[in-house]
């Protein structure tokens, strides 16, 4: 199974941008867009990981969302690293066409401590997507 990292992250990793404590961020967003048409790994009829960004070395989730121009509502996503999808959140439905979601992170995601290494946060889909058609997905972190 390959994942993709989507468009505005070509080369895979958010390490080269200034972290939230560099820059006295309270809140940090990191988002992603996929299409689903022409991304070659994250294209119609796979079910395989979509990098959404990097959390780093002393953050912690504070939430995640996923937006959609085509119906991901029979597609349930877990939000989690590549050793344990289900690390920030369980499984739940995807976004109608043109709409949000808000993912409702797990009481063990909110307990947790700050990530004592970079972690590579993705979202998992349950069942293949659609073949066209664009996703966005974010999330917030915080170093406080």
């Amino acid at each position: 199974m390959a994942n993709s990292l989507g468009t505005l992250n070509p080369n895979g990793r958010l390490y080269k941008h200034a972290s939230g404590t560099d820059t006295d961020a309270a809140v940090r967003r990191f988002r992603n867009r996929f299409n689903l048409a022409t991304d070659a790994d994250a294209a119609g009829g796979t079910t395989n990981g979509l990098f959404v960004g990097t959390l780093q070395t002393g953050q912690v989730l504070t939430g995640a969302e996923i937006a959609s121009s085509v119906s991901l509502a029979a597609v349930n996503f877990t939000l989690g690293t590549i050793a344990n999808p289900t690390l920030y959140g369980a499984a739940q439905a995807g976004p109608a066409a043109n709409a949000v979601v808000r993912l409702t992170l797990t009481i063990a995601a909110y307990a947790m401590d700050a990530a004592t290494a970079p972690q590579d946060l993705y979202l998992f889909p349950s069942a293949n997507l659609p073949a066209t058609g664009q996703i966005v997905a974010a999330f917030q972190a915080s170093h406080r």
